[in-house]
């Protein structure tokens, strides 16, 4: 009895010594200004977008390339073939980076990293959903040469009430927010955007051209319309 209460005391601390080992992570995880510099000095570097393929296709790292982490962990590695090369990870705020960059290491692969998530990043952007900024004299020359443009007012209901230019839809932040395009179907049609001082025009049209419109434009704001305007609180 003795005996087997012996060897059971050596396997518990053999268990106990394992347990208190240093942990091994396997990947290592840059900061931004790291996995910046590490792009910039290593051309050879394979920067890796996990998230979908609609998100990269909307916004990415320039040079990255898309394997979303679903097809890691269905076992496509087809374009990354070389185990032995330097790749560093990201998706929207870092979770789908470190599964994948666990994926790899799994698989062998020798110099991985990753590096969080593209939305708080400060390196350069490509982005396919932009909108394009104009001036209002663009935009008045727009709105007379193309029937088919329309402009969007985005502020509250009761500033559009008191005031608003002639002609515009009152389309607010909240209705693109929602979803709620019943007044603009065309998703190809010129849509220039406004609001009071131009931060809801943008966001807007930000929203708009992330749900496929694709021509959309921003002009600012109604305080600095030189224009006619109209309402319950224009004077007659």
């Amino acid at each position: 009895m003795k005996k087997f209460f012996a060897v059971l005391m050596i396997f518990m601390l053999a268990l106990c010594t394992g347990c208190g080992g240093e942990k091994v992570i396997p990947y290592k995880s840059l900061t931004h200004e790291e996995a910046i510099k590490m792009i910039g000095e290593k051309p050879d570097v394979i920067v890796l977008d996990v998230r979908t393929a609609d998100e990269f296709e909307k916004k990415h790292i320039p040079s990255a390339i898309s394997v979303p982490l679903e097809e890691l962990r269905n076992g496509n590695f087809s374009s990354i073939p070389d185990k032995n090369q330097t790749i560093l990870l990201y998706c929207w705020t870092g979770r789908r980076a470190q599964d994948s960059a666990q994926i790899l290491v799994n698989k062998g692969y020798k110099n991985v990293y990753e590096f969080g998530g593209i939305s708080d990043w400060k390196g350069p952007i490509v982005e396919t959903d932009t909108f394009k900024q104009i001036t209002q004299e663009e935009a008045m020359a727009m709105l007379a040469e193309d029937p088919n443009a329309k402009l969007l007012d985005c502020r509250f209901p009761k500033d559009y009430e008191a005031r608003h230019i002639p002609g515009a839809i009152h389309f607010p932040l909240e209705a693109a927010v929602a979803e709620n395009f019943e007044k603009i179907p065309d998703k190809n049609a010129p849509l220039i955007t406004y609001c009071g001082d131009g931060n809801r025009g943008r966001l807007t049209a930000k929203v708009l051209a992330e749900n496929g419109y694709t021509n959309v434009y921003t002009m600012g704001g109604i305080i600095d319309w030189k224009g006619p305007v109209e309402g319950t609180e224009v004077n007659n």
